[in-house]
């Protein structure tokens, strides 16, 4: 017979297992903050990484003490990640995440509710679809409307057009996609987020059945462009099920017009979903509200809330009109979710998953702790250190400005004069490789209209506009040396990574 596991491995309601717990979070702390003023990405090759972690066996015959592995991983993982509080770290929608949120990772961890259940999750339960229900009203849906939390922005998409899917069905899918549903088209903008079309192929209908709608100047859906679209299909014997608005594209940040795509989402019978995984958080703001004008005539919507709300990975949430569009979410089990006279909710009922974390803790803790007020004005900043940033391109020679700042990302191209496409092309991919191989900034590289676009994205609070002008000169210095330097590419991979000093100059 096998010995008994310590008593020290487990929270077991003793002295004893609480101080370890204590000393263990003592310990990670240490590890944290000694690697907390670093780059914004280490300045090692992909081989390099590998190489430092291949040293280390994930599963030993035999344990080690908590301090020695900690030295390790923090050496050869932590140190070396990307340093999302930097404000060079300037790529993706990855914010640094606020403290309270963090700490209450330890308790969500520590006494483990499974969300799937009440008899697993008694007060969380009720605590989850408090915050859920709040969210709602944040968004000016009626109070029939309801959501779960899930993993993030492409589980909330998935999970918003299976509804619209089974609303075009008459129901949920028991025996399978009816014939017609080889008819079904699901419209959304050229700009939506690549889950869309996943989403379309995990529901059986296929990524073809998104119909991309053309964007104007700006990256928002063209309302003419969808009307000719909506006509076409009609014509061509096809049935629009659901359209998919944006607010707060990836590359550009644009908000499609959501009362106009509401009017249209009417006339077809369509379903509503507005994947707002970005753009919820602008109803923070008493002054960035207005943007979201439409969003509470939606089905379903899509928020984020490890974005612009600064939660640790996963926080999202799938908030829907109507509670009773969940019910064929529902698979009862004798052993789970009985459905019994008096019982219990069990969020297990709304949601895709059935183990599930209790993420609603750290939302709570961390937004009671922070207030609306303080939230809306940190999203209010970020979205001007994007216009700070188009004005900076503007005026600086050798970058172009490809779309006018509309919430927190800005896309831009450095262009010599006299260069062609190609080697615009070219250049680009360079200088953002460059940067990111030695370590000195984390920006992002995308297409539009065809041709290789940077970009840079602001979800950092602590980001200043001196720091935002210091980046992009940076950025125009690093295309200069390279065009005068061709011998130098491909890019070294490990160069010296300046000081702090060195950039929080403008």
């Amino acid at each position: 017979m096998s010995a008994a596991p310590s008593r020290a491995l487990f929270l077991d309601g003793s002295a004893a297992s609480h101080e370890t717990l204590r000393a263990a979070t003592a310990a990670m702390i240490d590890v944290v903050t000694a690697t907390d003023d670093r780059g914004p990405f280490p300045p090692s090759s992909p081989d390099e990484l590998r190489s430092a972690i291949a040293g280390w066996d994930p599963l030993p015959d035999d344990g080690a003490p908590l301090a020695a592995v900690l030295d390790g991983l923090g050496r050869d993982v932590l140190a070396r990640g990307a340093r999302v509080s930097d404000p060079w770290c300037a790529a993706h929608l990855h914010p640094p995440t606020l403290i309270s949120a963090a700490a209450a990772e330890l308790a969500i961890a520590a006494t483990n509710q499974s969300m799937d259940s009440f008899d697993q999750a008694p007060a969380a339960t009720y605590a989850e679809d408090h915050l859920v229900t709040r969210l709602t009203r944040l968004l000016g849906l009626p109070q029939t409307a309801t959501g779960v939390l899930t993993s993030g922005g492409t589980a909330s998409n998935l999970l918003g057009l299976l509804l619209a899917r089974d609303h075009a069905a008459g129901g949920p899918n028991l025996a399978g996609l009816p014939d017609r549903s080889a008819r079904w088209r699901i419209l959304a903008s050229s700009g939506a987020h690549v889950s869309i079309r996943q989403a379309a192929a995990v529901l059986g209908l296929g990524r073809d059945a998104v119909v991309a709608v053309a964007v104007d100047e700006t990256g928002r859906m063209d309302v003419d462009a969808l009307d000719r679209t909506l006509d076409t299909l009609t014509r061509a014997g096809t049935t629009p099920i659901a359209i998919v608005a944006t607010a707060g594209t990836t590359d550009t940040g644009a908000v499609d017009p959501l009362d106009a795509i509401a009017d249209r989402a009417r006339t077809y019978a369509m379903w509503f979903h507005v994947d707002a995984a970005v753009g919820s958080a602008f109803a923070l703001s008493d002054r960035l509200t207005p943007l979201l004008d439409g969003i509470e005539q939606a089905d379903s919507v899509t928020a984020d809330l490890h974005k612009l709300w600064w939660q640790p990975i996963g926080a999202s949430a799938l908030l829907v009109r109507d509670a009773e569009t969940m019910a064929g979410v529902r698979e009862p089990a004798d052993y789970l979710n009985r459905a019994e006279p008096g019982t219990a909710l069990d969020l297990v009922d709304r949601s895709l998953d059935t183990s599930r974390r209790f993420d609603a803790l750290k939302i709570l803790v961390s937004l009671r702790t922070t207030g609306r007020r303080r939230l809306g004005a940190m999203v209010e900043h970020v979205v001007a250190l994007a216009h700070r940033a188009g004005d900076v391109i503007r005026a600086q020679d050798g970058l172009e400005l490809l779309s006018e700042p509309q919430t927190v990302t800005v896309l831009f191209r450095c262009h010599p004069p006299g260069a062609s496409d190609d080697e615009l092309d070219a250049l680009n991919v360079d200088v953002q490789r460059h940067l990111l191989a030695t370590g000195r900034a984390v920006v992002g590289r995308t297409r539009h209209r065809g041709r290789v676009a940077l970009k840079l994205t602001f979800v950092n609070p602590l980001t200043t506009h001196d720091d935002v002008a210091a980046l992009v000169l940076l950025i125009a210095d690093t295309a200069a040396e390279r065009i005068a330097t061709p011998s130098r590419r491909p890019h070294p991979w490990a160069l010296p990574t300046p000081s702090r000093g060195e950039r929080t100059t403008a």
